[in-house]
C-alpha cells in the first residue's frame, strides 16, 4: 500500500526520485566522519529556524515590551525557558559549525578547482551567520544586547565619508531605539534567513553536482578515485548521531542555563562596560590594543576583517599549488593556524579581563531578593545600572554595617532632605540585617541583579536623566500608565501626605474640571469608593441630573456648593429664586409655546411628567372634551385662561346654542352631527331623547303608551316641540279655543 502511495507521488511530482536519487550518492574512499559539519551546520539552522517559530507567538519588537516578553516566555510560557534555551545556545552551535566546516574544507584543499564557487557561498553563509548572531542580539533589549548594539554601530560608523549614513541607516536614526530593535527584527527573522537558506541551497547543489572532493586527491586526479560507500546508509547515519549529539548538549546547556538575560536596558546607563558574545571577543580584545582613535578603531574593526574577507573570496583563484594534502601546502596550511592561534588567544584574553560573577552566600541572597522586593533599584544604581535618582551604591564605599542598618532605619537621621522611605517595623530584624550583607559586598566588579518578576522595571520615562525631577508632569500627563506599575502607597511612601501641586490654594474650585477630564489623575492617591471623595460627591456630584436634584439638597449640605461656587454663581441662573421667565404671573399658562431648549437646561421629561403625565394632564383623556364642562373652573385656570375658553365657546356657549336653539338643534344634529360631537356623546343625547332618534316609523304608538304625566308641562318632549304648535296639529283639543 505505501509503495503503491509513493509510486502515485512520484508520478505526479517526482520528488520520490529525486530524494532517491540524492540518498544514492556514491562517496569517495576516506569520506566519513571528518565531513560531519556541514550537515551538523544545517541541522542547527533548521533547530535555529524552528525554536525561533515559536518565540515569534510571543515576541513583542519594540522597546517597551521586548524586554517583557523575553521574561514572560522565560518564566510563564510551558517549556518557554527550555526552547529560548535552544535558541540561545543553538546560535552559537550554528557558528561553530560553519567556522569548523570552513576549516576543515580548508585543509583539505576542497576550495580548489572545479569547487571555488562552493567555497565563496561558504564565505557567504559565515557572514550570514554572523549577521544572525549580530542582529539577534539585540532583540531580549537587555543591558548587554543594548549596549553590544550601540558599541557595534559606533563601528560601523568608523567609515571614512559614509559612516555616519551607514550607522543611521542601522540604527533608524541617532541613536539606538525603537527603529533599531525593528530594524534588527525585520533583518533577523525575514531578510537573513532567507538569503541565508538560498545560499544553502544552492551550497548543497554545486556540491552534489560537482561531489565531495576525494581526500589527499590532487587537482585533475579525480578520475581514478575509488568509490566505496554510499551517502544512505553511511553518511547519513554518522550525520544524525552528530546532530543528535549536538541536540542533546543544547538540551542539557538550555535546561541548566536557559539564555542568560541582564536587567533591561538602560540608556541613560553609561558607565555599563558591554562585553559581546565569544564570536566577537577576538575583536573586541584586538581594539583594546589599538590607540583610542577613529582611525585604528576602523582598522581594527572594520579594515582588517573586510580584508580577511576579500582574501577569503580570492584565495580559491589565486592558489595555483595543485596539492590539497595539507602536509605538502606549507604556507596555506602555517598562514590558516597562525591566523586561528591569534583569533583563538584573543578571545581567550577577553574572556580572562572579564570581572567574574559574585558568588552570594544564602543571606546575601536573600538580602539581594529583598533589595528588588523594596524597589530599592528604582532609585539606586550600581555601577550604573538601575536608578540615577540616588547613590551608586558601588561607589559608596559601604564599610560600616551599623552606619549602613541606621541610614536604612532612619533616612533623615544623615540627610534631613532625604526622600528615601525608611524601613518601617514590618520589616523584620533579621532582613535588615540580610539587606545590610548584600550592600556591603558590592564594588567596582558588581552589577545589577535581574529582578524575578516578569515585565520590564522601568519604562523609557524613568531612564531619562531628569526623571526624578520631572516626574510629577509625567503623572500629570497619564496617571494611569503610572498606575500600572506603582499603588497610591508607593507614593505615599516619599510624599508623606504632602500634597502635590494641585492641591494649593484654590485647588477645590478646579479639581472638578479636573477630576472630570482627567479621573485617573486623583486615582492615583485616591482609589475609586474613596471615603474622602464620596463625602461631598454623594450628594454633590456633578452627574447628568445635577441640575434638576441640586433643589433637593439638604440645607446643612448646602454649605458645600460654597466650596466652590461663589454667590453670586447661582444667581447667575436663578437671578433670586427663579429664572426670569417664571417671575410672570401667567408663566404657565404660557410656558406650553416655550421652547423646549430653554426648559431642558433645568427641567427632565419626568418633571414635566409630574403634571402632564405626557403631553396632557390626565383629565385630558379621549373624553375630556365631552366632560369638560363639568370640570372646576378652578383647575382649568392652572394652565387656560379665559380667552382660551372663549376661542371656542364665545362665552359660555357656542353660537350654535343661543336661544331658540333647542327647537332647531334636531336639524342641526342631523346636517352637522359631527360637531355636535365634539362636545356631546351619544348618551348625553339619549338623556332627553327616551325614545330613540330620529323617531321610528311607529313612533306614534309608542307615544300614546306614554303615562298621561308624561305628557303633562316639562316633559322632555317639550324640549323639542311647543304643545300649541306641534301637538296641536293632531291634538285639537289641546289647543285653546278663540273667542
Amino acid at each position: 500500500m505505501i509503495r503503491r502511495i509513493l509510486s502515485w507521488i512520484d508520478e505526479q511530482t517526482e520528488i520520490v526520485s529525486m530524494i532517491k536519487e540524492f540518498m544514492e550518492e556514491p562517496l569517495a574512499k576516506g569520506v566519513g566522519w571528518p565531513h560531519v559539519f556541514g550537515s551538523a551546520a544545517l541541522f542547527f539552522f533548521i533547530l535555529q529556524a524552528t525554536t525561533g517559530i515559536f518565540l515569534l507567538f510571543y515576541y513583542s519588537p519594540s522597546p517597551d515590551h521586548a524586554y517583557e516578553t523575553v521574561q514572560y516566555i522565560n518564566r510563564q510560557v510551558l517549556f518557554g525557558r527550555i526552547v529560548r534555551g535552544l535558541h540561545h545556545w543553538g546560535a552559537s552551535g550554528m557558528l561553530l559549525m560553519v567556522g569548523l566546516h570552513m576549516l576543515q574544507t580548508f585543509f583539505w584543499g576542497a576550495y580548489k578547482k572545479p569547487r571555488q564557487i562552493i567555497w565563496v557561498l561558504g564565505v557567504g553563509l559565515l557572514l550570514l551567520t554572523f549577521g544572525l548572531g549580530f542582529t539577534g542580539y539585540l532583540l531580549p533589549w537587555d543591558q548587554k544586547a543594548y549596549w553590544a548594539t550601540v558599541v557595534g554601530t559606533n563601528i560601523a560608523g568608523t567609515v571614512p565619508v559614509v559612516g555616519n549614513l551607514i550607522r543611521e541607516f542601522i540604527r533608524g536614526g541617532e541613536g539606538v531605539g525603537a527603529l533599531t530593535i525593528t530594524r534588527f527584527f525585520a533583518f533577523h527573522v525575514y531578510i537573513l534567513p532567507v538569503l541565508l537558506a538560498s545560499f544553502a541551497i544552492f551550497h548543497i547543489f554545486q556540491v552534489r553536482r560537482k561531489g565531495l572532493t576525494p581526500p589527499g586527491t590532487r587537482v585533475g586526479e579525480e578520475a581514478g578515485v575509488e568509490y566505496t560507500s554510499f551517502f544512505y546508509p553511511h553518511q547519513v547515519f554518522k550525520d544524525l548521531v552528530v546532530s543528535l549529539f549536538f541536540l542533546l548538549v543544547c538540551f542539557w546547556l538550555a535546561w541548566h542555563f536557559g539564555a542568560p538575560t541582564e536587567t533591561v536596558a538602560n540608556p541613560a546607563d553609561t558607565a555599563y562596560r558591554p562585553v559581546p558574545e565569544w564570536y566577537f571577543l577576538w575583536m573586541f580584545q584586538l581594539l583594546k590594543y589599538l590607540p583610542a582613535k577613529q582611525f585604528w578603531e576602523f582598522t581594527g574593526a572594520v579594515l582588517l576583517p573586510t580584508i580577511a574577507v576579500i582574501a577569503m573570496l580570492l584565495y580559491p583563484y589565486l592558489d595555483r599549488n595543485p596539492e590539497r594534502n595539507p602536509l605538502k601546502r606549507p604556507f596555506a596550511t602555517a598562514l590558516a593556524i597562525v591566523l586561528l592561534i591569534g583569533i583563538s588567544a584573543l578571545g581567550f584574553m577577553a574572556i580572562a579581563s572579564v570581572p567574574k560573577e559574585q558568588r552570594l552566600s544564602a543571606i546575601q541572597a536573600k538580602g539581594e531578593k529583598l533589595f528588588l522586593d523594596r524597589r530599592c533599584n528604582a532609585c539606586h544604581s550600581i555601577n550604573g545600572g538601575g536608578g540615577n535618582a540616588g547613590t551608586d551604591l558601588a561607589q559608596a564605599k559601604l564599610h560600616d554595617a551599623a552606619k549602613v542598618e541606621k541610614i536604612l532605619r532612619e533616612p533623615t537621621s544623615f540627610n534631613p532632605r532625604s526622600i528615601m522611605p525608611a524601613l518601617g517595623p514590618d520589616v523584620k530584624e533579621s532582613d535588615v540585617k540580610d539587606l545590610v550583607a548584600y550592600l556591603m559586598t558590592l564594588d567596582s566588579n558588581s552589577s545589577m541583579p535581574a529582578e524575578a518578576q516578569v515585565g520590564p522595571r522601568k519604562p523609557a520615562s524613568h531612564l531619562e536623566e531628569n526623571w526624578f525631577i520631572n516626574h510629577k508632569f509625567e503623572v500629570l500627563k497619564d496617571p494611569a500608565y503610572c498606575s500600572t506599575c506603582h499603588a497610591s502607597s508607593f507614593c505615599i511612601s516619599c510624599h508623606q501626605n504632602r500634597r502635590p501641586d494641585s492641591h494649593l490654594k484654590g485647588w477645590l474650585k478646579i479639581h472638578g474640571a479636573v477630576s472630570t477630564s482627567r479621573p485617573e489623575y486623583c486615582q492615583v492617591c485616591h482609589p475609586p469608593g474613596n471615603k474622602l471623595c464620596s463625602s461631598c460627591h454623594s450628594v454633590m456630584l456633578h452627574t447628568p441630573d445635577w441640575l434638576t436634584r441640586h433643589r433637593q439638597v439638604p440645607e446643612p449640605q448646602q454649605k458645600l456648593c460654597s466650596r466652590c461656587h461663589a454667590a453670586d454663581y447661582c444667581a447667575s441662573c436663578h437671578k433670586g429664586g427663579k429664572p426670569a421667565s417664571h417671575k410672570s404671573p401667567d408663566w404657565l399658562h404660557a410656558h406650553a409655546q416655550a421652547s423646549p431648549v430653554g426648559c431642558e437646561t433645568c427641567h427632565t421629561t419626568e418633571f414635566c411628567a409630574s403634571c402632564h403625565k405626557g403631553a396632557k394632564p390626565a383629565s385630558h383623556n379621549s373624553t375630556w372634551l365631552h366632560a369638560h364642562s363639568q370640570a372646576p373652573t378652578k383647575n382649568c385656570q392652572t394652565c387656560h385662561t379665559t380667552e382660551f375658553c372663549a376661542s371656542c365657546h364665545k362665552g359660555a356657549k357656542p353660537a350654535s346654542h343661543q336661544k331658540d336653539w333647542m327647537t332647531k338643534h334636531g336639524k342641526e344634529g342631523k346636517s352637522k352631527k359631527a360637531d355636535c360631537l365634539v362636545c356631546h356623546n351619544q348618551q348625553f343625547c339619549l338623556d332627553c331623547h327616551v325614545v330613540e332618534m330620529p323617531h321610528p316609523a311607529n313612533f306614534l304608538e309608542i307615544h300614546d303608551k306614554q303615562p298621561q304625566a308624561s305628557l303633562a308641562a316639562g316633559s322632555p318632549c317639550f324640549r323639542c316641540h311647543k304643545t300649541a304648535d306641534f301637538c296641536g296639529q293632531c291634538h285639537s283639543e289641546l289647543v285653546p279655543k278663540t273667542k
